[in-house]
């Protein structure tokens, strides 16, 4: 699987979190003043786990200075998940004060392969309350050469006490960029050939979730038609989400008062099965960036990290065609809309078709009046 075979094996690979990589990297020039317990707190596919093990190969490692070899025996036995000394232990199905007092019994042992034995707790926050209760009491007494690692998506759940004797990492949600290029760089030693469009499509729909994105990927590329690669084409049918190219032309019929157009285009969104709500939600995202664009123009350094550069200057070019009073009505009318396909209305389409036929009317007024 793509997401196991490009896993970051050392902290050169992570990306996204630049800053939690410095401070672990700065523990490790220390080790006499090494912290033993931490919290990897986010949303999945941040790198939570994959940092833990990046760490414990680190401390391992019998040529490590800030990163692993990734050569050594050690590390080799650890990427190969045959390093005694590092055990991961999934909460959410040993979650009970038993376990916790099983494990207390194995980090009384001293490392039997390396200079720390090192545990990593995935879903941390599924432990029950005697658990927690028990745990807190090991980790006030660990010895110096274990290391715990708490990994969690829901750090609101565990206990204070807990909290206030480890260190805490926030793992963000991976940047649009970041994951594009990572995704591109696959692509090239995979051999699969892409639309960028697409790829930014992949990323949006992870939302920050490398692992995700990465996995996407791979489902995309064995549904691959005639050798034409991951296009944004496969990924709207895949995904059943239309891509921003797609959803601005959308916009420019109804700028250009073009009602068949416009109803056309909604027909053939309904046909085909995408998603209605989903649909205006884009639509409501693009008029947002258009009425921000041109309400502060310095917004098209933020959209460069979020777009394509073709689809960066197709909203540009959009955005030179109406104001900002109307890109302002037209948001409150998409608005409008999302609350009426949310009633499931009889004709399905309808509230769209009217949020046609009033946008087309506010461009005509605007057209007029000069805003």
């Amino acid at each position: 699987m793509l997401y196991r075979k490009y896993r970051p094996s050392t902290f050169e690979d992570i990306i996204g979190q630049d800053i939690i990589v410095t401070v672990l990297r700065n523990f490790l020039k220390n080790e006499e003043k090494l912290p033993q317990g931490y919290v990897f707190a986010g949303q999945r596919g941040t790198g939570k786990t994959t940092t833990a093990r990046i760490f414990a190969k680190t401390l391992n490692c019998q040529n490590a200075k800030n990163d692993p070899c990734d050569t050594c025996m050690t590390c080799d036995l650890i990427n190969k998940n045959q390093f005694l000394d590092l055990v991961e232990i999934d909460a959410a199905s040993h979650r009970g004060i038993d376990e916790i007092r099983n494990l207390k019994e194995h980090i009384g042992f001293r490392p039997l392969q390396g200079k720390y034995k090192v545990f990593i707790l995935d879903e941390a926050h599924m432990l029950t309350a005697p658990a927690w209760n028990a745990l807190l009491k090991t980790l006030e007494e660990l010895p110096k050469t274990v290391i715990f690692i708490l990994a969690t998506t829901e750090p609101e759940k565990i206990p204070n006490t807990i909290l206030s004797r480890v260190q805490r990492f926030d793992f963000r949600r991976i940047g649009l960029v970041d994951m594009v290029e990572k995704l591109k760089k696959i692509c090239a030693q995979e051999d699969i050939p892409y639309e960028e469009g697409a790829l930014y499509m992949i990323a949006e729909e992870s939302q920050g979730a490398m692992r995700d994105a990465e996995t996407m990927l791979e489902k995309m590329s064995l549904s691959i038609k005639e050798k034409k690669g991951v296009t944004e084409t496969l990924v709207e049918e895949f995904l059943g989400k239309l891509s921003a190219h797609k959803i601005l032309e959308f916009l420019q019929s109804i700028i250009a008062q073009d009602h068949e157009a416009a109803l056309n285009f909604i027909q053939s969104v309904y046909q085909e099965g995408f998603d209605l709500i989903h649909f205006n939600k884009e639509a409501l995202r693009i008029v947002r960036e258009l009425l921000i664009l041109k309400v502060h123009p310095q917004w098209k350094n933020q959209l460069s990290r979020q777009y394509p550069v073709d689809v960066l200057e197709k909203i540009e070019e959009v955005a030179k065609t109406g104001s900002a009073g109307l890109f302002r009505r037209l948001l409150k009318i998409f608005l409008h809309c999302e609350m009426q396909l949310r009633r499931e209305p009889p004709i399905l389409t309808l509230p769209l078709e009217i949020a046609v036929v009033e946008g087309i009317a506010i461009v005509k007024l605007s057209k007029k009046g000069g805003k």
